[in-house]
């Protein structure tokens, strides 16, 4: 395992269902861009890859009870080949029985070719994710008391907008995608997650804290309206406009997998959304330019938890 990774620039990022990712560069151009990986989620640089800091238990900064950490641990080797094409590139499948992983990255040799490989990675944990149940949805997530709430959306349609106007105690987290995933006890958690255009056209970027999991006890997909109004869904409806959410959040995940692979991965996020959508209250929020939709969102989210007592 010494052999395979090196001893240089290395992150860590635990992740609420209990796995741990050591993140490494094997050179000096890969260095380069998981330094941005690790500025935009905020995570810890690490010393050496077999000294791994003792999981915890305890609460978040939000309140919310932290999931426990089972010690399931990932390598994610990064490296750059100044031969790879942008075409050429394909999204590493789950690791090998070492639980290390290889994503060879192409050079960033114009400005937005950054933005490309952030989002490489960023599809990396996506697929280990979905392989414990997780999904990623094109969603923005908000908190309160020490729960989440997604509130998701096609990009242009309101989802930035929406997190902007929550007032105190609610806090926006993310404003552009979520991922979310399953414990081992079947409760969700969701993780807000970088929005990498803000990387785009010179952009100055920004950082979340993407470790700050909350318990996710709502789904609310936006639709324009003249009055604040929220409408409960079944999971029939929910799984259709969950797959379309998930299908926005990574289009470019399947790329250069054989078709059995990619059938096989649509099948596996398919079937975590059918599970999602039996757990987690889904609802359309029908919301105006100017009303107090958060206040629709509380009430939903009392119904819900009179009904889970």
């Amino acid at each position: 395992m010494n052999d395979i990774f090196p001893q240089g620039l290395q992150y860590n990022l635990d992740l609420a269902d209990g796995s741990r990712w050591v993140i490494a560069a094997g050179d000096e151009a890969a260095a380069s861009i998981i330094s941005q990986l690790g500025k935009a989620m905020q995570l810890r640089v690490m010393i050496s890859s077999a000294s791994l800091p003792p999981a915890t238990f305890g609460t978040s900064r939000t309140g919310a009870v932290e999931p426990h950490h089972h010690g399931i641990v990932r390598r994610l080797l990064v490296l750059v080949d100044a031969h790879m094409s942008v075409s050429e590139y394909c999204v590493p499948l789950a690791p090998d029985k070492d639980g290390v992983l290889v994503c060879i990255l192409s050079p960033c040799n114009h400005e937005d070719m950054l933005i490309v490989n952030l989002v490489r990675l960023s599809l990396v944990l996506v697929h280990e994710v979905h392989a414990r149940g997780g999904v990623f949805l094109h969603g923005a997530l908000a908190e309160r008391d020490g729960i989440g709430v997604i509130l998701a959306a096609p990009s242009g349609t309101g989802k930035t907008t929406a997190s902007n106007r929550f007032p105190a105690p609610w806090r926006s987290l993310c404003d552009d995608t979520t991922m979310v995933v399953r414990d081992p006890q079947g409760s969700y958690w969701a993780h807000p997650w970088p929005t990498w255009s803000c990387f785009l056209d010179g952009g100055t970027g920004g950082a979340w804290d993407v470790q700050s999991a909350v318990p996710l006890k709502g789904i609310f997909f936006l639709d324009q309206a003249f009055e604040d109004r929220v409408e409960r869904i079944g999971p029939g409806r929910a799984v259709s406009l969950l797959v379309e959410s998930a299908r926005q959040s990574s289009m470019f995940i399947s790329s250069g997998l054989l078709k059995e692979e990619a059938c096989a991965l649509h099948l596996e996020r398919f079937n975590n959304l059918c599970a999602l959508a039996q757990v987690v209250p889904t609802h359309v929020l029908h919301i105006s330019l100017t009303g107090d939709f958060w206040q629709e969102i509380e009430q939903a989210l009392k119904v819900s938890h009179r009904k889970e007592t």
